[in-house]
């Protein structure tokens, strides 16, 4: 599972030229704004405010980078948000045999910008996050994402983060993590014509960088907390408490 990731680019300008964008925003949906600061704790809802960026192909226009809410609403949801399963996570193993994913996975899949992701381990009220990271270089996770007509008549995208069995740097902590694209697989991840298990098999093929993790603040438990601090290493927070 992933329940937390940072977004922290030097730049804005970095994800436009990371991911090759060549639009933002349409008529359709409200245009992405500008990122004014790196975001640190990112995390899951439904709801509306605080959208993080994807990015996305769309017909005729290219590759757009698209604000959506972090928790997959399916275009054929016609419940309450309030009764959609546990949807900001995909595991990739299910994605073309369980409706709730297959028509993403076939045609509406997606890249998610981010600098590194967390993970907990401890008993509630107790939590000690551990943070990942490639050197905290920008990359993209896998994801989905689909369009849902809200009651009030509004076009709502959202998105969910693939994810696959945790390799040897995570499984200490974790059971599951979210996929890397590489660079070399963006296009392929985001063209519908590509099958999704071929998409899929593609990525999972890939070799990645060297994966980084470390202990950090557990204030950053808190979805209010944002700013450097909820990632810093454990053992700096030590030495500035104490002058080190």
């Amino acid at each position: 599972m992933c329940g937390r990731y940072s977004l922290a680019p030097t730049e804005f300008s970095e994800i436009q030229l990371e991911f090759q964008v060549d639009g933002m925003g349409s008529e359709a949906a409200p245009p992405l704004r500008p990122l004014h600061h790196p975001r640190y704790n990112i995390a899951p809802s439904s709801g509306p405010g605080h959208e993080p960026p994807i990015v996305l192909e769309e017909p005729s226009q290219g590759r757009q980078l698209w604000l959506a809410r972090w928790w997959l609403i399916p275009a054929n949801w016609r419940r309450p948000l309030q009764a959609l399963p546990t949807a900001f996570n995909a595991r990739a193993e299910e994605l073309g045999n369980k409706r709730f994913w297959s028509h993403s996975f076939d045609t509406r899949r997606c890249l998610v910008p981010t600098t590194g992701w967390r993970e907990f381990t401890g008993p509630t009220g107790h939590r000690l996050p551990h943070h990942f990271h490639y050197e905290h270089r920008l990359f993209a996770f896998a994801g989905l994402w689909d369009e849902w007509l809200s009651p009030e008549g509004l076009a709502v995208r959202s998105f969910a983060i693939v994810t696959v069995p945790a390799n040897e740097v995570v499984c200490p902590v974790h059971d599951r993590m979210p996929l890397r694209v590489e660079p070399e697989c963006y296009a392929r991840w985001l063209d519908p014509n590509v099958p999704g298990a071929e998409a899929l098999a593609s990525l999972r093929a890939a070799v990645a960088p060297p994966l980084s993790e470390h202990e950090c603040d557990p204030a950053g438990n808190d979805v209010r907390r944002e700013g450097p601090e909820v990632i810093a290493p454990a053992r700096r927070r030590q030495l500035d408490l104490f002058g080190g």
